[in-house]
């Protein structure tokens, strides 16, 4: 019987209203956008794409929306300064970061979850979030009104760790006191879901419409077979769960 279901954040509940998860909907204020357009298509911009991203992964442990600032600081510095044709500087960078953390109105709601988020709390289920992500996003929930529906809310920043990392779902599951058996994980990575699976969980795997954008997640799931029950959004889930 299930009775937990726990969800990834983006594009699953939520998605960006930028082009991408790293850069603020308002970046092009900061520089013309044909011309960073051409960059980001340079060899020099996805070397040192890469790097600001390493960047990033080695120092993912972060407290606050502070630590968070400082680490999108010197990704900006990484990625962007180097290319004078954007004409950022320093101060820019400091606008630029400022408003990817501090926008709590950067992300966009797909028109289905505050409708089931209400049926599954109503149904009897726990819910939980377990999401790459960074501090912030707690602030986001919160300005689209969805953070209170949530039993758990995993932050893989709080650990330093990235799915599919055991203490990620770990960490949805004991404060709790559930078991994977008797859990739902939606998330549109099949790494993630195959990490979920390790502890029981029933994993199911979203394609939203919009996922197309998603491209390292498409790259991941090219390698991985589509082993999983897989839906478009989660009134289909809901279905499913209903004959499980």
């Amino acid at each position: 019987m299930i009775k937990n279901i726990f969800l990834d954040a983006g594009y699953t509940l939520v998605y960006q209203k930028s082009f991408g998860w790293l850069y603020p909907a308002n970046f092009f204020d900061f520089c013309d956008k044909e011309t960073f357009l051409k960059v980001e298509q340079s060899e020099g911009y996805k070397r040192l794409y890469a790097k600001g991203y390493k960047y990033l992964d080695d120092n993912h442990l972060l407290k606050d929306e502070n630590d968070e600032y400082d680490v999108f600081m010197d990704f900006y510095k990484i990625v962007l300064l180097p290319f004078p044709e954007l004409e950022i500087d320093e101060e820019k960078i400091k606008a630029i970061t400022k408003s990817i953390v501090f926008d709590s109105a950067k992300l966009n709601i797909y028109d289905d979850v505050k409708i089931m988020l209400e049926k599954w709390k109503s149904d009897g289920y726990k819910l939980g979030v377990i999401s790459d992500t960074f501090p912030t996003l707690v602030n986001c929930f919160k300005y689209l009104g969805i953070y209170d529906y949530f039993d758990v809310f995993v932050k893989s920043c709080d650990h330093g760790i990235w799915k599919p990392h055991e203490k990620m779902y770990l960490s949805a599951l004991n404060p709790l006191k559930a078991k994977g058996e008797e859990s739902i994980f939606v998330d549109d990575c099949i790494e993630n879901l195959e990490g979920a699976e390790k502890f029981g969980f029933n994993p199911i795997q979203i394609a939203r419409s919009n996922s197309s954008n998603n491209t390292w997640t498409i790259e991941v799931n090219k390698s991985k077979e589509e082993k999983y029950p897989k839906f478009e959004n989660l009134i289909e889930i809901d279905e499913y769960i209903a004959g499980l």
